[in-house]
């Protein structure tokens, strides 16, 4: 019943009509005992103040029941401060050259004790080397052998651990230059929140132009919410909007001061004024309402499209491509959730394509899937590595690769 009631309370309009019955009409009916005007400005005071307690703790309790962690207050972030920024031909995209991340913790429900950190984009907008900013090239350096990491935010993604700084890409990197002597570089052009369409428009337009000798394509997952949308179209726009569309919102958020008040604060990010791209972006980007029960086949053959050109593109330019299957980890609070079970089960099948396009075009297949132990050490939750699963990713992808 409470499962019932929190996804019925998704949806915005309904979310802000029960905050509004709730935070004024129940106080205001309190008035209602008062005698004098006095004594109704006191009751509904009170009463204001009472419902707000009763909202944030039970708000505090469900969140802490549902994802496992404490809602941390999502900080205001300056509108000029944004990464991410429209693009014409793609949802969003990080700003080239710009300092935009920030220390914090992780939040993340196996391992919140993790870090980010800080860190700059390169010239082509992507998060690559130590501390994001290593451009890549262009025209490629003589005698450079470029291996570029092609995928969402399990490659691109950073953690900082005792002192140290971890992404799969860069691990993957310190592995190959123990194993030869030849010049090469292993460069991160992952977006966090990409699909296979938006990697597939950012390959074309932009990362073919690096002209690596490599590319390893670790992706799945995030094509799955345009698969169980209503209203399927192949080119993914019954399910996604562009960023220029609703990026007036995140300035009016900035505006906003933070109450510290952790339920305010969410309805504001999640339904309102989002303060924080980090926690908001995909959310406000997306339309329409996922259901469990659609028909997801014409998804998952979209999904081989969109990998197969990357193939035939790359194999065109005599870019050798390796395919890695993807990894998901059920740990014990999600393993019963069927949402959960559902989407493990698409990736599978899309794990199935890769084996498959691996064959067909006669590709290096890693079965990352089966290789990596789905535990706590991994995982810092359902999809997302700990610096240990990026070194174990990185050293099953250096093993089968031949330099």
């Amino acid at each position: 019943m409470i499962r019932k009631y929190i996804d019925f309370s998704k949806k915005p309009f309904f979310a802000f009509l029960q905050a509004l019955i709730f935070f004024f009409f129940i106080p205001l009916f309190s008035t209602f005992f008062a005698n004098s005007i006095f004594e109704k400005i006191v009751y509904f005071i009170l009463s204001f103040l009472i419902a707000i307690i009763i909202a944030e703790l039970l708000f505090l309790f469900l969140y802490r029941l549902f994802t496992g962690t404490n809602y941390q207050i999502i900080e205001r972030v300056n509108f000029e401060k944004l990464m991410n920024e429209p693009h014409p031909y793609l949802p969003f995209i990080y700003k080239k050259n710009f300092v935009g991340g920030r220390a914090e913790q992780t939040n993340y429900p196996l391992h919140p004790e993790l870090k980010s950190l800080p860190l700059t984009t390169n010239n082509l907008g992507y998060f690559n080397g130590e501390d994001g900013s290593r451009d890549i090239l262009i025209p490629k350096p003589k005698d450079l052998i470029r291996i570029n990491c092609l995928g969402a935010s399990t490659t691109g993604n950073y953690l900082h651990f005792e002192n140290k700084v971890y992404s799969y890409p860069l691990e993957l990197e310190k592995i190959l230059r123990k194993k030869t002597s030849k010049k090469l570089e292993v460069n991160n052009c992952a977006q966090g929140g990409y699909n296979s369409a938006d990697s597939l428009v950012r390959f074309l337009l932009k990362d073919i132009d690096t002209n690596p000798d490599i590319l390893i394509i670790y992706h799945a997952i995030n094509d799955i919410r345009s698969y169980l949308t209503p209203g399927f179209t192949s080119d993914y726009s019954h399910s996604r909007k562009n960023l220029g569309e609703v990026y007036w919102k995140f300035f009016i958020g900035s505006k906003i001061p933070n109450l510290q008040i952790r339920f305010i604060n969410y309805l504001k990010n999640k339904f309102l004024f989002p303060s924080s791209e980090q926690y908001s972006l995909l959310e406000i980007i997306r339309k329409g309402q996922i259901d469990p029960k659609m028909d997801y086949t014409n998804g998952l053959k979209t999904y081989r499209r969109n990998i197969q050109h990357i193939i035939d593109i790359s194999l065109r330019k005599k870019i050798k491509v390796v395919l890695c299957t993807f990894c998901m980890y059920l740990y014990p609070r999600i393993k019963d959730d069927p949402l959960q079970n559902l989407y493990k089960k698409i990736v599978s099948e899309e794990n199935e394509i890769l084996k498959e396009l691996a064959s067909q075009n006669d590709l290096t297949l890693i079965d990352t899937a089966s290789l990596i132990e789905k535990s706590d050490e991994n995982f810092v939750d359902a999809v997302h590595f700990t610096p240990k699963g990026m070194r174990l990713l990185a050293q099953h992808i250096a093993d089968k690769m031949d330099i």
